[in-house]
């Protein structure tokens, strides 16, 4: 989830002492998030396994900041939330399930039947949540939902960032120092409608409704029997209007 952070440097603060474990703030809890997290949670129980105390206080210990309700990012079309990406029901996979099968967790694991070689997004979202808590039932316990990242200041002099958040539900702000800082929120969180188009739209007298491929959550209502134009060819486009061409 897109999350607009200014990143500045500020004066000395006090460095960590040493001996303790790192701190690493996770930004987003898309599937970069969640897999990173997933990494550090195997490698908790592949250590744990071999009795390694050394290797245990070595790991990191990460905080994830997720803005919306729960985790998915772009996969996610939950609606009603302000400010979080927001995808089509009709959004596919653009690439054949073969690519995107995870070694440790198998497509015949999960699904148990045949699939069609392009995922649609929910069982894909689905698929991705089970991976990473089937053996650990509390694995979303180290995000914060509902929680936006506001500003990152990094410190040169003290190697530390620090990370201004505001939780939606309370309206509270905290101020907390981690030794390193994981973006993972992506680039896809807000919508980009080229103000060209609107301007072109409304000079051509356009009386129709508008709208952004992620403001579909009423496709149906919107577009049935009615001429439709997509302006652009990317994959959502194609998405959309094979959607549109069965109702």
């Amino acid at each position: 989830f897109n999350q607009e952070v200014s990143i500045n440097p500020v004066g000395q603060m006090p460095k960590q002492s040493k001996g303790t474990q790192p701190t690493v703030a996770v930004i987003g809890c898309g599937p970069g998030g969640m897999f990173f997290l997933h990494a550090l949670e195997t490698r908790r129980r592949e250590l744990q396994a071999k009795g390694d105390t050394e290797g245990l206080a070595s790991l990191p210990i990460a905080t994830c900041f997720e803005k919306s309700s729960e985790p998915g990012g772009v996969w996610r079309a939950k609606r009603g939330e302000s400010d979080s990406t927001n995808m089509y029901e009709a959004l596919w996979t653009n690439g054949p399930k073969e690519g995107i099968e995870f070694f440790d967790y198998h497509f015949d694991d999960h699904f148990h039947r045949p699939l069609p070689v392009y995922m649609p997004r929910q069982p894909l979202l689905e698929y991705m949540l089970c991976r990473v808590t089937r053996n650990c039932p509390h694995f979303f316990d180290a995000v914060r939902f509902n929680t936006s990242v506001t500003s990152v200041v990094y410190n040169e002099e003290a190697e530390k960032f620090i990370i201004f958040s505001t939780d939606y539900e309370t309206g509270k702000e905290t101020t907390e120092e981690f030794d390193k800082c994981i973006w993972a929120a992506g680039e896809n969180g807000k919508p980009r409608m080229p103000t060209s188009i609107s301007t072109m739209l409304e000079s051509g007298g356009f009386k129709g409704k508008a709208m952004h491929s992620s403001a579909t959550e009423n496709f149906e209502a919107d577009v049935k029997g009615k001429k439709v134009v997509f302006i652009g060819d990317a994959y959502s486009s194609e998405d959309l209007a094979l959607q549109a061409v069965k109702l």
